[in-house]
């Protein structure tokens, strides 16, 4: 276990984490001056963006394994990797959800969702494409939403749920939809190579 959290960047994923909680709550007000391509400039802020980098942490350590060792080992790689994903985004959401109940912090919240949510996002697309590519989709997601999620009122789309306010129900759904989905995709993952041995 020590060897594979090694291997996964567990350190740096907790480090990331932890600078992310702490620059998403300080300075995840600052609006960021994003150009729009559909309706009217809403306020896309720095939470919106920093908070993507505990996800592509997290990709980067499922990426820089051998695959070809851990698929012959007799280890549940694959549900360890959604364990390590969960983890991480229940840690968080602990964290910063105690920040929001002692200094009424708001965008704690916003900043614990939208981990979980990235986290989730993250898994989901690794389980389809590997984690490098679900890195790179991973970090465009923010700068998509940003340009594109916006109505003509100014207000997020309904699906940019990430740009939703901190009492947005629908965002907060969502971020346990896409966390559990995540998890179970990853976790049901079958390897190509062990397929291949199988045959």
């Amino acid at each position: 276990m020590n060897w594979w959290l090694k291997v996964r960047a567990a350190q740096s994923l907790a480090g990331a984490t932890a600078l992310t909680v702490v620059l998403g709550i300080l300075l995840g007000e600052t609006e960021l001056p994003i150009p729009i391509l559909t309706g009217q400039a809403g306020v896309f802020l720095a939470g919106h963006l920093l908070t993507v980098l505990p996800a592509v942490v997290l990709m980067y350590g499922q990426e820089r394994t051998d695959h070809r060792i851990e698929v012959t080992a007799a280890r549940p790689i694959n549900q360890w990797n959604a364990c390590l994903g969960v983890a991480t985004a229940l840690a968080v959401t602990t964290a910063t959800g105690l920040v929001h109940l002692t200094l009424g912090s708001d965008m704690a919240v916003v900043c614990g969702r939208n981990i979980g949510g990235y986290i989730g996002i993250a898994m989901i697309l690794s389980s389809v494409t590997g984690p490098r590519i679900s890195a790179f989709l991973t970090t465009a997601l923010p700068l998509v939403l940003a340009h594109t999620g916006w109505k003509p009122s100014g207000e997020p789309e309904i699906w940019a749920w990430l740009l939703h306010e901190e009492d947005s129900v629908i965002a907060m759904v969502a971020t346990m939809f896409v966390l559990v989905a995540g998890c179970a995709s990853l976790a049901l993952r079958r390897s190509p190579m062990r397929l291949k041995a199988f045959r």
